[in-house]
């Protein structure tokens, strides 16, 4: 059977359990069969229907307390059970699944999983064994766009995701309801495509101390825009028409077929 869906992905505090409620609502709206995966281990408030779990698998509280972990260590540990008990996830979602389905995918937002450990890009290679055409949606909050420095990192960031999952992948800002535009260094448009990013740079501190710092920050940056890696969506949860606009470009980042307009007359997201 084939799946298709979104692997939620973001650090802790970007609006990622917040997104994949809204998304639920919207897929259910639409009329769409959807099956809630978190395969966050941290994740204890889930603010829609999970009907896949991992913790009924292994939790980092179990993890830290059994095994004298620290967070981290017990997330990469559950992370690694979950890999070696990857037929359980498979078993679980098939036998939720009476046709094609949907797929919506809490996963952890810890960057240091991504970077110092293999084992989510295993378990995502699975996906695609199984014929789980899936993409990545990384969510950042968008209050980052109003430091510079930090708005570096967070295209470091969405990079990174990029690497290690080797899926297609969307970079979505989120919160831009609650951002005040007349604080930020450009328009907002300019974080969206990323046009060049020198005007960035630019804006980083010239003091003698942040001068390696500012260097390197140039330096990344003249390579994500060698490549045009890096662009953003904007996202209001509360938005229908930025919702759907999110989900038509899923929908074509991992094939699935496209909606047709008259199916979104009358949806209505919820706050």
């Amino acid at each position: 059977m084939v799946f298709y869906g979104q692997l939620v992905v973001g650090a802790p505090g970007a609006g990622k359990s917040t997104y994949c409620s809204g998304l639920v609502q919207l897929l259910k709206q639409l009329k769409r069969p959807v099956i809630c995966v978190n395969l966050d281990p941290a994740n204890d408030v889930i603010p829609f229907d999970c009907d896949v779990d991992i913790r009924e698998l292994v939790t980092v509280e179990d993890a830290m307390e059994t095994f004298n972990l620290g967070p981290n260590g017990a997330l990469r540990y559950c992370m690694q059970t979950l890999l070696k008990n990857i037929g359980w996830l498979k078993h679980k979602i098939t036998s939720l699944a009476k046709e094609a389905s949907y797929l919506v995918i809490d996963m952890p937002g810890q960057l240091e999983l991504y970077n110092s450990d293999d084992s989510i890009t295993q378990i995502i290679q699975q996906f695609n064994k199984w014929d789980w055409r899936m993409c990545a949606v990384h969510l950042s909050d968008s209050v980052y766009i109003a430091d510079p420095g930090k708005f570096v990192s967070v295209i470091l960031a969405a990079l990174s995701i990029m690497v290690n999952l080797e899926v297609a992948q969307i970079n979505v800002l989120t919160k831009v309801d609650l951002l005040d535009e007349d604080r930020l260094p450009y328009d907002f448009e300019f974080f969206e495509n990323l046009p060049d990013l020198k005007y960035l740079t630019d804006l980083l501190d010239d003091h003698p101390f942040l001068s390696q710092y500012k260097n390197l920050s140039s330096k990344l940056c003249e390579i994500v825009d060698s490549y045009s890696l890096v662009g953003f969506v904007p996202l209001n949860v509360k938005s229908k028409e930025r919702m759907l606009h999110l989900l038509k470009q899923a929908d074509k980042a991992n094939g699935f077929e496209l909606i047709d307009s008259k199916d979104l007359r009358g949806v209505i997201v919820a706050s």
